[in-house]
C-alpha cells in the first residue's frame, strides 16, 4: 500500500497545479489501481477495450478512465458503452467519424484528443502536423479538446524537446475548447511540463516496471514466419484455393489474416459475399485445395528456416528458457516435425486443434502460458502478424513483433507490438540485453 502512494506523492511534487496525472494502469492488478485509488487518484488509462470493461466492472464509478491505446474502429462501440472519460488516441480522421457517428447512435457528446504523429519513429501512429488543421470541424458528436503527443524514443533530451515543443506549437495554432495537451510519460514528464503540457500520462514510475530482466521463463514463437519462412507459399495457396471457389482473395490478405484457424479465413471471405459463415461442406473443400497447393508448391518439404531462428532457439536453451510454439496451423507435417527441425527444443505445442479460438482471441497465449506454468511477467510472445500481435497482447503478455512480412511495422505497432524488430538478428541482441541484466 505504501509503495504506490509513496510513488504517486514523489510524482505529485513535480506536478504544477494546473497539470493533471493520469495514472497508466493499463496491465496492471485491480489491486494496484485500488491503492492507487486510495491515495486519492481519480484518473487512470487503459489501453484494451476488454481490459478496461473488466476494470469498470469491479472498480469505483467516479473514476475517470482515459483510452491511451490504439483503437480499432470496430471496438469503437463497445469502448463507448464504457462512457470514457476521454479518448486520448485518436489518429484518424476514419477513426474520429466512427467516433462520431456511433456517439451519436448512443446520444452521447465524445470528449477526444487527436494524437498527433511528432516522433521520428515511423511506427508510431497519429495524424501529421499538416493533416490537423483540416480535422478541425464541427462534429455533432465528438468535442475535440486538444492534442495527445509522444516523443521520439530516445535518450537525446534536445530530441525530446522538439517533440513536445512542435506538439505545444501546433496546438497553438488550434482553437480547441478546452485546450489539453496530453505528453510526457515516466522517463520525459517532467520535459514535457516544461514545454507546455497540461496532461501526463505515467505508469512504470508509479505501479513499478514490468520486468522481463532475469525473469524471462519461457517464450511462445508463433509458426509461420517466424520459425519458417512458410508465408509466401501460404500467401500462394490460400489466394489460389480462395479463387478456385468464388472467394476473392489476395496474398495481401493472407499476411493480415495470419494467425487464424483456416476456417476462420474461409469463413471471414465467405461473409464479405454471403453475409454468413460458409457451409461445412465449402470450409472443408476450400481448405483441402489450400493444403493441396501448399504441398505442391512446397514439393512436400519443410519451408525454409527463418534466417537466424536457430541461434535464437539455442540461445534461450542455453539459458533455460522454455520455448513453446503457439500455432493456428493445422498443417500437421509442419507440427509433426518441429521437434525433429529444432533438435528437441521445444517444450510444447498448442495449434489449431488445441483451441476452440484462434487469433487474434488470446485462447491460443492463454492456454500456453497457463501450460507453461509460469506467471505473465515471466513470458514473452514472439510474432510476425499483427493478428498474433493482437492476441499476445490481449492474454496480457509482453510481445515482441519481429517483421518477415510484407507487411509495414506500423501495421504491428498498431496492434500494440511492445517493440518491433527487423529480424531475428535484433531479437536475440534483444533477448541478450534482457537477460544479462
Amino acid at each position: 500500500m505504501a509503495g504506490v502512494a509513496e510513488q504517486i506523492n514523489k510524482v505529485r511534487a513535480h506536478l504544477p497545479a494546473h497539470v493533471t496525472l493520469v495514472c497508466v494502469s493499463k496491465f496492471q492488478p485491480i489491486e494496484a489501481i485500488r491503492e492507487a485509488y486510495a491515495a486519492g487518484e481519480r484518473h487512470f488509462g487503459e489501453s484494451r477495450v476488454q481490459e478496461l470493461k473488466q476494470k469498470v466492472a469491479a472498480l469505483p464509478a467516479d473514476i475517470r478512465w482515459h483510452f491511451i491505446g490504439h483503437l480499432q474502429t470496430n471496438k469503437v462501440r463497445d469502448l463507448l458503452k464504457l462512457r470514457p472519460y476521454l479518448i486520448q488516441s485518436v489518429d484518424s480522421e476514419h477513426l474520429l467519424q466512427a467516433i462520431n457517428e456511433e456517439a451519436a447512435k448512443q446520444g452521447i457528446v465524445q470528449d477526444v484528443l487527436l494524437e498527433v504523429h511528432v516522433a521520428r519513429e515511423q511506427t508510431k501512429t497519429g495524424f501529421s502536423p499538416d493533416q490537423l488543421p483540416t480535422t478541425h470541424h464541427q462534429l455533432s458528436n465528438v468535442r475535440i479538446c486538444g492534442l495527445m503527443a509522444m516523443a521520439t524514443n530516445t535518450e537525446d533530451e534536445a530530441e525530446i524537446r522538439r517533440c513536445f515543443e512542435t506538439a505545444h506549437s501546433l496546438l497553438s495554432t488550434l482553437n480547441f475548447k478546452p485546450s489539453t495537451l496530453s505528453m510526457g510519460m515516466s522517463d520525459d514528464y517532467q520535459i514535457a511540463i516544461e514545454c507546455g503540457s497540461t496532461m501526463v500520462r505515467i505508469g512504470s514510475t508509479i505501479f513499478g516496471a514490468r520486468d522481463y530482466s532475469r525473469k524471462l521463463k519461457a517464450v511462445f514463437f508463433d509458426q509461420d514466419g517466424v520459425l519458417f519462412n512458410s508465408m509466401p507459399y501460404h500467401a500462394q495457396s490460400w489466394e489460389l484455393a480462395m479463387n478456385e471457389n468464388g472467394l476473392p482473395f489476395t496474398k495481401n490478405q493472407t499476411y493480415r489474416n495470419e494467425g487464424r484457424t483456416g476456417a476462420s479465413v474461409i469463413n471471414e471471405a465467405y461473409r464479405l459475399i454471403h453475409g454468413v459463415d460458409a457451409p461445412q461442406e465449402v470450409v472443408e473443400a476450400v481448405y483441402a485445395a489450400k493444403s493441396a497447393h501448399f504441398i505442391r508448391l512446397t514439393g512436400g518439404q519443410l519451408p525454409e528456416l527463418i534466417p537466424g531462428i536457430q541461434d535464437v532457439l539455442r540461445f534461450l536453451h542455453e539459458h533455460g528458457v522454455q520455448c513453446w510454439v503457439v500455432t493456428g496451423s493445422g498443417q500437421r507435417n509442419l507440427i509433426s516435425s518441429l521437434n525433429d527441425t529444432f533438435d528437441h527444443v521445444f517444450t510444447g505445442i498448442i495449434c489449431a486443434y488445441d483451441v476452440t479460438h484462434g487469433k487474434p482471441d488470446p485462447e491460443p497465449y492463454l492456454k500456453a502460458w497457463e501450460r507453461s506454468g509460469f506467471a505473465k511477467n515471466e513470458c514473452m510472445v514472439v510474432e510476425n502478424a499483427p493478428l498474433g500481435v493482437r492476441a499476445g497482447k490481449a492474454a496480457g503478455l509482453y510481445t515482441v513483433a519481429v517483421n518477415t512480412g510484407i507487411l509495414s511495422d506500423a501495421d504491428l505497432a498498431a496492434e500494440g507490438a511492445d517493440i518491433v524488430l527487423p529480424d531475428m538478428k535484433a531479437l536475440l541482441q534483444h533477448l541478450t540485453a534482457i537477460l544479462s541484466v
